[in-house]
């Protein structure tokens, strides 16, 4: 991991730009611009921005029903991949969950997403479905589920 001076923090409106950016070229269906709005002011939601120098690197989204919590997004810019900051940004958002009372918490990924896959297993998630098509043709999804 890397030893950074990275700040996580909520996210607020005045990311949700530089979130967008971070979703271009990264994810093949960004979310468009209510939506991100909607992840940082939704009370049922939790997005936490990661913070390098003034500048938003990496982020993260998730929706809270009851005791359970599924991710939408973990995205770090690609100039500051494999620095660790997703593993950072994970783990304070794993934490915060608990805090809050979750108690299962589920994501999709991408079946080929070798480092993605590798960051929730190192976080104990486990597969337990696949999802055909899912990012599309020929491209699925591999669900995963954590108790915590």
């Amino acid at each position: 991991m890397a030893d950074t001076d990275l700040i996580i923090r909520p996210a607020e409106l005045k990311d949700v730009k530089d979130i967008m950016a971070l979703e271009q070229g990264s994810i093949a269906h960004p979310w468009i611009k209510s939506e991100i709005e909607k992840l940082i002011t939704d009370d049922n939601k939790i997005c936490l921005a990661g913070e390098l120098k003034g500048e938003v690197v990496c982020y993260v989204g998730a929706d809270m029903v009851l005791d359970e919590c599924s991710i939408g997004n973990i995205v770090t810019r690609k100039d500051h991949r494999g620095e660790g900051l997703a593993s950072m940004l994970w783990a304070e958002l794993l934490r915060l969950l608990k805090e809050k009372g979750m108690a299962k918490v589920f994501l999709e990924v991408e079946s080929d997403n070798v480092p993605a896959i590798a960051l929730y297993e190192k976080s104990g998630f486990t597969g337990y479905g696949l999802r055909r098509d899912y990012y599309g043709q020929g491209r699925d999804a591999v669900l995963m589920l954590k108790d915590i």
